[in-house]
């Protein structure tokens, strides 16, 4: 890993931890206002609406970021703009099929085949679906210059472009919720950042401009690639949303917007440290497997010692102190999701494994991923209907909090077969985990001696 390489991720990572910090901290600020205005079951409806997007966004995923920041070609205009052509027309399929999904709810929720008193069953939920949809075609027309940024390693303007696109959103949301409070306040502001986005994607010079080319060369070696990347998308999406896709059949609204919250409180550090493995620490691994593999191991271990140190670390603070931290930010709506944030905050320690993935990817060896994300994907279908059925609502976040210990095996043997395993330096930050768990009810029990809560 050459000092020029430490310099840029470095500086990418500075900017990556400050805008999506940044990022969070508006999100946070907005979710307490907005708990305010709106009622838990919009936040329920819009968190089935968003997963149901999402899911559609991953299981269209060709991999152009990743094909983008991989390959050889990653820099020449012709591959750049036929990857840019893919993007517009992955942005028209979404937008097609969501239409057809939300024409299919409408449909069977008219025929009694869903419950109103579920999420799914919820009758603003086809046109709130419908009209989400467009900011998929939307997005699909961003520069193609925002994914090789993250090839160079240059996030400034891209962490530029995602905070402002997402300020201007959220003043827009915050202005109608403010007088109308209702759920299309959370609608339109998606739809007005992604415009905002578009257009600072192509006005701040991030590169030639681009135009419609179709390179066939170009298109194989994408597709080809994409293969493994869309079968880790498929599951990737049916690992990270299959919560609040079962769980949507189950639960009302309401609840479905409590969960929500406690979820968002525990991913908010998670999130952050993804954007940083996806954005900084994979491109920085695929350059050091590319010009030095001997260097690789070392590398990912070095990556691995910082991330553990901050994910064991949180985990065990904010699952002692989650329920003074709801009762702080939230009313008594919201009072369930303490023990939720607690449970769920455990799953934060699974985040450094999960990097092993990131790992084999950088050398090419996309198949070990999707193999990682199945192994845990059919551990959590199998048994959160099993959690819920037997302990209701307690054990089915109970099972997804603790979903990625079965992964843990499958990485092992992963990271042995491409010789980069060293099993001590995988268990040796455990210890803060205990250690800042006992701290946190430390500091529990002092603030309440203290008459704090």
């Amino acid at each position: 890993m050459t000092r020029t390489l430490k310099q840029r991720a470095v500086r990418s990572g500075t900017w990556v931890v400050f805008g999506h910090f940044f990022s969070q901290v508006l999100r946070l600020g907005s979710n307490l206002v907005l708990t305010r205005l709106l009622v838990p079951e919009m936040f329920g409806v819009m968190a089935i609406a968003f997963v149901i997007m999402g899911g559609l966004a991953m299981f269209s995923d060709v991999g152009l970021l990743q094909n983008i920041v991989q390959s050889k070609r990653g820099e020449e205009p012709s591959y750049l703009n036929t990857a840019w052509t893919i993007q517009i027309l992955r942005g028209f399929v979404i937008f097609l099929i969501s239409l057809l999904l939300s024409a299919g709810l409408y449909f069977v929720g008219l025929a009694g085949y869903l419950s109103v008193d579920t999420v799914y069953g919820n009758p603003q939920l086809p046109l709130i679906l419908a009209v989400v949809s467009v900011s998929a075609m939307i997005s699909g027309f961003n520069s193609i210059h925002i994914l090789l940024l993250n090839r160079k390693l240059m996030l400034g303007k891209l962490t530029a472009i995602n905070l402002i696109s997402q300020v201007i959103g959220l003043i827009f949301m915050l202005t109608w919720a403010w007088y109308q409070r209702d759920i299309w306040a959370l609608i339109i502001a998606g739809i007005v950042s992604a415009v905002i986005k578009l257009i600072l994607s192509h006005t701040m010079h991030l590169g030639e401009r681009c135009q419609f080319h179709w390179d066939k060369p170009a298109v194989h070696e994408i597709i080809h690639f994409g293969k493994w990347i869309f079968i880790s998308s498929i599951l990737g999406f049916l690992l990270s949303q299959g919560d609040r896709l079962l769980l949507g059949f189950w639960i009302s609204p309401e609840i479905m917007g409590v969960y929500s919250i406690a979820f968002f409180l525990a991913m908010a550090l998670k999130d952050v440290i993804k954007k940083m493995v996806s954005s900084v620490f994979y491109p920085m691994l695929s350059e050091v497997a590319r010009d030095n593999p001997h260097q690789l191991k070392e590398t990912y271990y070095k990556i691995r010692a910082k991330v553990d140190v901050i994910t064991m670390l949180s985990a065990g603070l904010m699952a002692s102190m989650g329920q003074p931290i709801i009762k702080l930010l939230y009313d008594d709506r919201y009072i369930e999701a303490g023990w939720m944030l607690e449970v769920l905050s455990w799953s934060i320690v699974f985040v450094g494994y999960s990097m092993a993935g990131i790992c084999l990817m950088a050398k090419g060896n996309v198949k070990s991923t999707a193999w990682l994300i199945f192994t845990a994907t059919v551990f959590l279908y199998t048994c959160l209907p099993v959690a819920y059925a037997y302990y209701g609502m307690y054990g089915a976040v109970v099972m997804i909090s603790l979903n990625y210990i079965i992964d843990i095996p499958s990485t092992f043997y992963m990271l042995k077969k491409n010789e980069l395993l060293d099993i001590r330096k995988e268990f040796q930050m455990v210890p803060v985990l205990i250690i800042s768990y006992y701290l946190g009810l430390y500091l529990l029990d002092f603030l309440k001696l203290r008459g704090f809560i």
